[in-house]
């Protein structure tokens, strides 16, 4: 008969390795929190100011702005002396430190729900943000100061998991004597 211990220690092996190493994969590119927006939160046909830190992109290049949600084409965008009324804003240019200039950005009167801006060059994926329509609320939470404590639970969570199961099969083997 063989002995369950080891398959019950490389299954909590692996979970723990799952558990820590998947959201660090997922974080490691781009910077989070680049991007930003003057208001998560506008009534329709609302303005808000996006901008991207510095150091996000190369000096000096081309940037794209998208809006993608319902109606998203019907956005329009302003930058200091230029409007373009699409859902493509390719004429913006990063500043002389890699950012963005705060860039303005008026949804549709019509519009409602979630949007996506994306920013991102020809050097880099850049960064999304995303803005809420019509007064709905925001969902989700911004965790990133906790990631570490997050982490950590998790990695308790699942030793005392295979601690747990293992006396369980030590009890089990002792009362099958």
């Amino acid at each position: 008969m063989t002995s369950l211990l080891p398959r019950v220690t490389a299954t909590v092996a692996l979970t723990a390795a799952a558990v820590i190493g998947v959201p660090a994969a997922a974080s490691a590119y781009p910077a989070d929190d680049s991007a930003r927006v003057s208001d998560a939160v506008v009534e329709p046909g609302g303005t808000v100011t996006l901008t991207v830190q510095d150091g996000t992109f190369a000096p000096e290049e081309q940037a794209t702005i998208t809006v993608t949600g319902e109606n998203g084409a019907g956005a329009t965008f302003a930058i200091v002396r230029a409007a373009v009324s699409t859902a493509t804003y390719r004429d913006a240019r990063t500043n002389a430190a890699g950012g963005l200039d705060p860039v303005r950005v008026t949804f549709p009167a019509d519009a409602r729900g979630a949007y996506t801006l994306a920013v991102f060059t020809s050097s880099s994926p850049g960064d999304t943000v995303t803005v809420t329509v019509n007064g709905l609320s925001a969902t989700g939470a911004d965790f990133g100061p906790y990631v570490g404590v997050t982490i950590g639970a998790a990695a308790l969570a699942v030793a005392g998991g295979g601690i747990a199961v293992a006396t369980a099969v030590v009890r089990r083997r002792r009362d099958a004597l």
